[in-house]
């Protein structure tokens, strides 16, 4: 039988995934696009990963045991430097693909050449919990600004784009966050607004072990898309996690820097026109409400603040404040 070149080089990395790794594979080789090799990087596991891993006998899988334990994002770019196929689609060892989501995710991508990455919406497993995400460039790129764009395990994209854009191992866990922002100004990006994907919440996931470090490296990444519209500044990362982050605690200076930073953001896009001004401003007013609404549940709507509120911020933001007062 000749050899056939894959289309897809599906990436699997592991570590110790014993519970879930069986329907995960399943899940994968019942693709209704049967064209793909599977590579499965194990970063030394202690349990039986592996074993349940070699009782599989489908030549499209392909094992790689690492010798030495160097994390995740080592094993996606090793994979990536060994991938065969033109597409590169992402898995985790504990989720499941929905049978048709290589055929959508190749279709999609074949059809429109422009576009260097697909993403998918997802359900979560158990739940009836389903999560869609912004699905074209231009609303991907805003959501970029204030967050992820993409449920990563979902992704599919071009194989030489991830060659020429490896993922950073600095940025783990946040690793697809950084390289989205990337991504985002090389080519087209887009999400199918379908679930493809079934994603499994579960305590012992590097998102779960690893938030509060998730999201403190996440905004390196998320001050590349803000850096056209403001200037850098020393505590600029601090700023941006108090008004971006819910605290359980605000200063008063917390929320003059705060409003100054959104109204900072607001004009600079206005001006330089990076981002869709109706799309980005839309999506900053929901942003800045939601601060509204942790700085009011934190510190209360006081009548000794009342003065404080009326000399810092304008009537609109007053009125944002008054409106969040009856909400839960």
């Amino acid at each position: 039988m000749p050899f056939k070149m894959p289309r897809i080089s599906v990436i699997l990395p592991v570590y110790n995934c014993e519970k879930y790794i069986n329907e995960t594979i399943q899940s994968v080789i019942n693709q209704t696009f049967e064209n793909f090799e599977l590579l499965i990087i194990d970063d030394c596991s202690t349990d039986s990963t592996v074993a349940i891993i070699k009782s599989f006998n489908d030549h499209r899988i392909q094992l790689i045991q690492k010798e030495k334990n160097t994390g995740y994002t080592n094993s996606l770019n090793y994979a990536i430097s060994i991938a065969k196929g033109e597409y590169v689609a992402r898995m985790d060892g504990d989720d499941i693909c929905l049978p048709k989501r290589f055929e959508k995710q190749v279709t999609f991508l074949d059809q429109n050449p422009n576009v260097i990455l697909c993403g998918t919406s997802i359900q979560i497993i158990g739940k009836n919990k389903i999560l869609h995400y912004p699905s074209i460039h231009d609303e991907i790129m805003v959501k970029l600004c204030f967050g992820n764009s993409f449920f990563h395990p979902s992704v599919m994209g071009r194989l030489n784009i991830f060659k020429e854009n490896p993922y950073d191992t600095r940025f783990e866990p946040a690793e697809d966050y950084d390289l989205w922002t990337r991504l985002v100004f090389k080519g087209k990006l887009a999400n199918l607004n379908e679930v493809l994907l079934m994603y499994r919440v579960h305590d012992q996931q590097i998102s779960v072990v690893k938030n509060k470090y998730q999201t403190t490296v996440g905004y390196a990444s998320q001050f590349r898309m803000l850096e056209p519209l403001i200037d850098f500044e020393e505590d600029i990362y601090i700023k941006m996690h108090i008004a971006f982050k819910k605290q359980e605690y605000y200063s008063k200076e917390d929320f003059k820097k705060s409003l100054v930073l959104f109204k900072t953001i607001q004009k600079g896009n206005a001006k330089n026109k990076v981002y869709s001004t109706t799309l980005f401003e839309d999506k900053l007013k929901n942003v800045k409400v939601t601060f509204l609404k942790n700085y009011f549940r934190s510190e209360g709507l006081k009548l000794n603040l009342l003065f404080f509120y009326f000399k810092i911020i304008k009537i609109d933001d007053f009125l944002e404040l008054l409106k969040i007062r009856f909400v839960k």
